[in-house]
C-alpha cells in the first residue's frame, strides 16, 4: 500500500518481520516501544521476560519483533480475551505493565474504513478511490506512530504471579486418535480435535 521511506528504522524492520504494512502492525510497534520504556530496567533483559498478548492480530508480530519475546522462545503466551491488551512481566517476580489500546474503541465506528480496505483487497476500487484509500492508510498508520501515547493507549504497573512460560510440556498420547498432546490439555483422555469431534 504505502512505502515505508518515511517511517523509523525500527518500525522498517518490524514491518519486514510482519510482511506487510498496517495499522496493527504500528500499534502494536507503538505500545511494545513504550511498554520497553515503561519498563525500564526491567526490559532490558528480554530473557527474563514474559508476554501475554489478548488477541491474534498483526500487532502480536510488533510484540515479538521489538521485544524480543517469541512463541518459539516460550515468552509469548496467547491468553486471547479478544481484548487489544498486551502485557510484560518478569519472567520471575510477576513486575510488569499492562498495555490497552483505547483507540480501537471507537475508531472506525461506522465501518467505512475497514469497508473500503476489503474493497480495496478484493481490487473493487476504481484508480482514484484506491489512491485515496492509500493515502488515507498512510495517513492513519503515520498519525499511530507519531500521536501522543495518551491519544492510543494507556500503559499501567502490573504486579501479579508470575505467567508461566509456555511450550515446555510433557506429553501424553490421546486415547482416541493416538496422537500426542499436551498433557494438560488432554480432555478426558482426549486432545482438542478429537474432544470437538
Amino acid at each position: 500500500m504505502t512505502g515505508t521511506d518515511a517511517f523509523p528504522p525500527g518500525f522498517e524492520r518490524t514491518v519486514d518481520f510482519h510482511g506487510h504494512l498496517c495499522l496493527d502492525i504500528a500499534m502494536g510497534y507503538r505500545v511494545a516501544r513504550a511498554a520497553l520504556t515503561a519498563l525500564g530496567e526491567l526490559g532490558r533483559d528480554p530473557a527474563a521476560l514474559v508476554a501475554t498478548v489478548g488477541n491474534d492480530t498483526c500487532a502480536v508480530d510488533a510484540v515479538q519483533s521489538v521485544t524480543g519475546c517469541t512463541f518459539g522462545k516460550r515468552n509469548l503466551v496467547a491468553s486471547l480475551t479478544g481484548k487489544p491488551v498486551y502485557m510484560w512481566q518478569h519472567a520471575r517476580t510477576g513486575e510488569g505493565v499492562r498495555a490497552y489500546v483505547h483507540y480501537w474503541d471507537h475508531f472506525d465506528a461506522d465501518g467505512n474504513f475497514r469497508d473500503t480496505m476489503r474493497r480495496y483487497k478484493d481490487g473493487k476500487l476504481g484508480p482514484a478511490q484506491a489512491a485515496d484509500f492509500e493515502t488515507r492508510h498512510g495517513d492513519l498508520i503515520r498519525h499511530i506512530l507519531t500521536a501522543p501515547e495518551a491519544e492510543l493507549f494507556r500503559i499501567t504497573p502490573v504486579s501479579a504471579p508470575a505467567p508461566p512460560k509456555s511450550g515446555g510440556f510433557s506429553a501424553r498420547a490421546c486415547s482416541r486418535c493416538g496422537e500426542f498432546a499436551k498433557e494438560a490439555l488432554l480432555v478426558d483422555g482426549l486432545c482438542a480435535e478429537c474432544a470437538s469431534a
